[in-house]
C-alpha cells in the first residue's frame, strides 16, 4: 500500500509555542546569573523588580527541575535565595535591637525621671521612643513584604516542578497516584512556602537574637541572669520533648487525611450510583470509617501540642515570679535598681515569647518536615523525555514489535510475553481477545506510554524510546476506553493539545468523529460547556469528542481502544466508514468487541494472556472466532 506524505511543520518546535515566548521574554529582560547576588544584595525590600523576577525564574526554577536524585532539592533552592534571606537576617538584627530599647527606656524612667523629676528627660526618652516606634514599624513591615515575596516565588518554582512531574513522569507512575495524592501534594507546596517565608521562618531567624537579651539582662540585671538561663534551657528541653513526641505521628495524621480525600472524593464521584443502589448504609460507613480514624489521630496530635503548649505557658508566669522575686531580693541588698528590675521583666518576656511560640509550633514543623519528605521523593522520579534531539518529518506509520513482553512493577505474570509482529503502514487492524489478556496493555506499549521490560517497539525503523512523548502524540495518537473530558467548552476540549488549533481543523476533526451534527444542533455549537467531566453529554457523545481530540493533527497511527463502546448502532455505522476510509493512509489499531468493526478490519490479532494466540486476515481469522466475515459490499451495508 502506498502511503502519501502529508506536509506538517516538523516536529520538536511548534512557532509561538507559549513556553518558548515565554522563555524568549525572560531572556530579553533577564541579568545574568552571576549578576543576581548584586541585584538581590543592593536593594533593601524591592528586590523582585521585573529583571528580577526573569532572573529568578531563568536561574532557580529550571534548576530546581533538573536537580539529580538523592540532592537535597529545598536546602538547593533556598540558597538561590540567600540574599532576600540576608535582608531578612540583616533587618531581624535591627528590629531586636529596636526592641531593646524599650527595656531601656524603662530603667531610665524609673532610675533618672521619677527619681530626679525629670520632666525634660521623660519629654526626650518618649520623643526618642516615637521615632523608634515608627522605624520599628517600617523594619517590621517591609520584612513581612520581603519574605511575602520570597514565598511567592517559592511557591511558583515548586509547583511548576511539580506540575512538570504531573504531565512528563511515566505512565506506570501517574497510574500509581490518583487525583487526591496531587491535591495532597499541592498542600504540601502551600505548608512548605508558609514554613520557608512566614512564622516559622522569622522564629527560627529571630531565635538566635535571644542572646542579646541574655546580655542586656546580664549588663543592667545580673543577679537575675542565672533565671534567664535556667529559663532558656528549661524551654529549649520543652521544645525538644515537644518535637520528638509529634515528629513521628505527623506522617501518619498526614496518610490519614488523604485516605480522608480519597474517599470522599471516590463515593462523591459514584454518588448516583450509590443512591440507585441503595447503598448510603454501606457508603456511610465507609466514610465515617475513614474519617474517625484521620480525627483520631488528629485529636490526639493536637492534645500532645495543647499539653506542651499549656505547659509553656505557666512557665512564662513561673519565670515572671521567680524573676520578680530574685530581683527583689537583689534590690534589698542593694544589688540591683528598681529600674533594672523593670527592665529585666521586659528582656525576659521577649526572650521567652519566641521560646513559648516554639514548643507550639513543633507540630507544624513536623508537617512541614514531611511534607518536604513526600516532595522529594516526588522529585526524584525521573521524568520522560520532553525533548527529541532531532527533528523528523511524519512518519508513514509502520509499527514494528520485536520480541517485546512487558510486566507491571510487583506482578509475577507477564502482560505481554515475547510478542513480534508488524502493523502498517496503512490497514484497519483490530485486536480481540478476553478481559485481561493485554489489549489495552498493547496499545499503551505501542504509544510509548510503557516502556518494555525487553524488546522495543519502532515507528518507521525508528526507536519510540528517543523521541519526546509531545512529538509521539501528533504522530500516534491514543484514545483509551473510559474517555475523560475538562470543564471548558467543546471546542477547548477538541483543541485540548493545541488551545491555537485553527477552527477549520476543529471542525474536520469533529466531522471525522461524527460529532459536528450534535455539536451544531446546540445553542452554544461549539461553545457549550461539557460539564464537570463532561456531565452534560452522553457517555457516547463523550467519546466522539474524545475521538475528535485525537483526530485533530491528522495523526499517521491511530490506536483506539474501543471506539465504538458508547455509540448507537447509526453512529458506529458512520465512524467505522470513516474508519476505513481514513486506514488508507493511516495505520489504524482497534481494540474492539464489536462485530461489526470486526468485520470491516483487515487484520485481527488474537490475544490470550498476553501471548499472541493467531493472527492474519479478517477473513481468515473471524470464522475461528465464530463471526461470519463480510462478503460484499451490499452485505457489509445490511450489518
Amino acid at each position: 500500500m502506498t502511503v502519501q506524505e502529508v506536509q506538517q511543520p516538523p516536529v520538536g518546535g511548534d512557532p509561538g509555542e507559549p513556553s518558548l515566548t515565554r522563555l524568549q521574554q525572560l531572556k530579553s529582560l533577564a541579568v545574568t546569573g552571576q549578576d543576581l547576588t548584586k541585584v538581590w544584595g543592593s536593594r533593601l525590600w524591592h528586590f523582585l523588580t521585573a529583571k528580577d523576577e526573569a532572573a529568578y525564574e531563568l536561574a532557580v526554577a529550571p534548576q530546581l527541575a533538573a536537580e539529580a536524585p538523592g540532592r537535597d532539592w529545598l536546602q538547593h533552592l533556598l540558597f538561590q535565595m540567600r540574599p532576600a534571606y540576608r535582608q531578612t537576617v540583616v533587618m531581624a538584627l535591627a528590629i531586636n535591637i529596636l526592641a531593646l530599647l524599650t527595656a531601656l527606656f524603662s530603667l531610665q524612667v524609673y532610675d533618672r525621671v521619677v527619681a530626679h523629676a525629670g520632666y525634660s528627660s521623660l519629654v526626650a526618652l518618649v520623643l526618642g521612643m516615637l521615632f523608634v516606634v515608627v522605624v520599628d514599624y517600617t523594619m517590621r513591615h517591609g520584612r513581612a513584604l520581603l519574605l511575602q515575596r520570597v514565598g511567592g516565588r517559592l511557591e511558583v518554582a515548586i509547583a511548576r516542578s511539580v506540575f512538570q512531574r504531573l504531565m512528563h513522569l511515566p505512565a506506570l507512575e501517574l497510574e500509581k497516584r490518583n487525583a487526591t495524592y496531587w491535591q495532597s501534594v499541592f498542600r504540601d507546596i502551600e505548608l512548605v512556602r508558609s514554613t520557608c517565608s512566614g512564622g516559622m521562618a522569622l522564629l527560627i531567624i529571630d531565635l538566635p537574637f535571644l542572646l542579646l537579651s541574655l546580655i542586656m539582662i546580664g549588663i543592667i540585671a545580673l543577679p537575675v541572669l542565672p533565671v534567664a538561663l535556667l529559663t532558656l534551657i528549661a524551654f529549649c528541653v520543652l521544645a525538644w520533648l515537644a518535637g520528638r513526641d509529634t515528629e513521628d505521628k505527623s506522617q501518619q495524621e498526614k496518610e490519614r487525611m488523604v485516605s480522608r480525600d480519597a474517599t470522599i472524593a471516590e463515593l462523591g464521584q459514584a454518588r448516583i450510583h450509590l443512591k440507585a443502589m441503595g447503598a448510603d448504609s454501606a457508603a456511610t460507613r465507609r466514610w465515617e470509617t475513614h474519617y474517625a480514624r484521620w480525627m483520631a489521630d488528629s485529636l490526639e496530635r493536637s492534645r500532645e501540642s495543647d499539653r506542651y503548649r499549656d505547659l509553656a505557658t505557666e512557665m512564662t508566669v513561673l519565670n515572671t515570679v521567680v524573676v520578680t522575686s530574685v530581683g527583689a531580693l537583689a534590690i534589698l541588698s542593694q544589688l540591683m535598681t528598681m529600674g533594672a528590675l523593670i527592665a529585666a521583666n521586659i528582656l525576659g518576656g521577649k526572650m521567652v515569647a519566641p521560646l513559648v511560640q516554639l514548643v507550639g509550633q513543633w507540630r507544624s514543623w513536623g508537617q512541614f518536615l514531611a511534607a518536604k519528605k513526600r516532595l522529594g521523593e516526588l522529585l526524584d522520579i525521573p521524568l520522560d523525555r520532553t525533548e527529541t534531539d532531532v527533528r523528523m518529518p511524519r512518519p508513514s506509520g509502520t509499527l514494528v514489535m520485536e520480541n517485546i513482553s512487558f510486566s507491571y512493577p510487583g506482578s509475577k505474570h507477564s502482560q505481554i510475553q515475547e510478542l513480534s509482529g508488524q502493523l502498517g503502514p496503512g490497514g484497519l487492524h483490530a485486536v480481540v481477545g478476553p478481559n485481561g489478556s493485554g489489549k489495552s496493555t498493547l496499545l499503551k506499549l505501542l504509544r510509548g506510554l510503557y516502556v518494555p521490560a525487553q524488546g522495543r517497539v519502532l515507528l518507521d525503523g525508528a526507536d519510540m524510546a528517543q523521541f519526546a512523548h509531545r512529538d509521539l502524540a501528533r504522530w500516534v495518537a491514543y484514545l483509551p476506553q473510559q474517555v475523560q473530558l475538562l470543564s471548558g467548552t467543546v471546542r477547548d476540549n477538541i483543541a485540548i493539545s493545541d488551545p491555537d488549533a485553527d477552527d477549520a481543523l476543529i471542525v474536520r476533526a469533529a466531522k471525522l468523529a461524527c460529532a459536528h451534527d450534535f455539536l451544531i444542533d446546540l445553542p452554544d455549537g461549539y461553545g457549550s460547556q461539557v460539564g464537570d467531566g463532561g456531565g452534560r453529554f452522553s457517555g457516547g457523545q463523550r467519546k466522539r469528542i474524545a475521538i475528535a481530540q485525537v483526530l485533530l493533527h491528522d495523526p499517521a497511527v491511530l490506536l483506539l481502544d474501543e471506539p465504538t463502546a458508547d455509540l448507537d448502532p447509526v453512529a458506529e455505522q458512520s465512524f467505522v466508514t470513516t474508519l476505513k476510509d481514513m486506514a488508507k493512509d493511516h495505520t489504524i489499531v482497534v481494540v474492539t468487541h464489536s462485530p461489526y468493526l470486526l468485520r470491516q478490519c483487515q487484520g485481527i490479532m488474537v490475544m490470550d494472556k498476553g501471548k499472541l494466540l493467531m493472527a492474519g486476515p479478517a477473513a481468515k481469522v473471524l470464522p475461528k472466532l465464530g463471526i461470519a466475515p463480510a462478503q460484499t459490499a451490499q452485505e457489509v451495508s445490511n450489518v
